[in-house]
């Protein structure tokens, strides 16, 4: 049987369900766990090198839902401190449940190969791509820092300070991903621009919804300097940000249904 680009990204996210179920396992197997994740992310970085190896110097068309899983993986060891607190292990079982879904999903619904296209030829077409995936793995890091921060995942914390300091978390993530998102927003609509005469192609829901989901984290902010909301609040807010992610930028990178297997 030869070796595909779709079979290798459904052994990198088997591997990610592999290391999913054993960070949830009563004993805590955090060593095979990063065994398995350590796997998955190789099999993902093989298929996003393929794919990039077929495309350069232009851009690899859709390649945004195959290499999110790589990039929210890649933070997984630096997201939570390596102390085996129940809320950082909370935050990476959390981490581990969006690479499985995200894999899952784009294994499920995978767009059909398109050939990348001349006007891709630009470092600004590789950078909206790349610090737009890498902006959105910091948001990811903040919503799983914001779902640890609410009662139903702390409940064996009785301290606010832990939730405090879990949003600290949160906000500095989200910040982050803030600052790198913008950087993908400028380069987007200076390629745009080169490419097409205009910083916005309106008719392109791929910037459209970037500036939707730029507007979400930019309340966010705001709610985090101003302390107008209670931080219960706070934390339901930024812990929607995964599902604005999932509607706003992911969902338009899937194709139709295809069984996987």
């Amino acid at each position: 049987m030869a070796i595909t680009s779709h079979s290798l990204f459904l052994l990198a996210g088997t591997l990610y369900g592999l290391a999913l179920l054993a960070a949830l396992a009563p004993d805590r197997r955090g060593l095979w766990a990063g065994m398995f994740l350590a796997s998955g992310l190789a099999a993902n970085l093989a298929v996003v090198a393929w794919r990039y190896h077929q495309a350069w110097p232009m851009l690899p068309m859709h390649l945004g839902a195959v290499a999110l899983p790589l990039c929210l993986g890649l933070l997984v060891p630096f997201a939570a401190s390596k102390s085996e607190t129940a809320m950082a292990r909370a935050v990476r079982r959390i981490l581990l449940a969006q690479i499985v879904l995200l894999a899952g999903a784009t294994l499920c619904f995978p767009k059909d190969f398109y050939l990348p296209f001349l006007k891709s030829r630009t470092l600004l077409a590789h950078g909206f791509l790349w610090f737009g995936l890498a902006g959105k793995s910091c948001f990811a890091v903040s919503t799983a820092w914001a779902l640890a921060a609410l009662p139903l995942f702390r409940s064996a914390i009785d301290h606010r300070q832990t939730a405090v300091a879990a949003m600290h978390r949160c906000q500095r993530w989200a910040a982050l991903g803030f600052a790198l998102w913008t950087l993908s927003m400028f380069a987007g609509e200076l390629w745009s621009y080169l490419g097409w005469g205009t910083p916005v192609v309106w008719e392109d829901p791929a910037l459209t919804l970037t500036m939707a989901a730029w507007f979400f984290y930019a309340g966010l902010l705001h709610l985090h300097l101003t302390r107008l909301w209670p931080l219960k609040s706070r934390a339901l807010y930024a812990s929607l940000g995964g599902l604005v992610l999932l509607a706003l930028t992911c969902i338009p990178d899937f194709g139709p249904f295809r069984a996987p297997f």
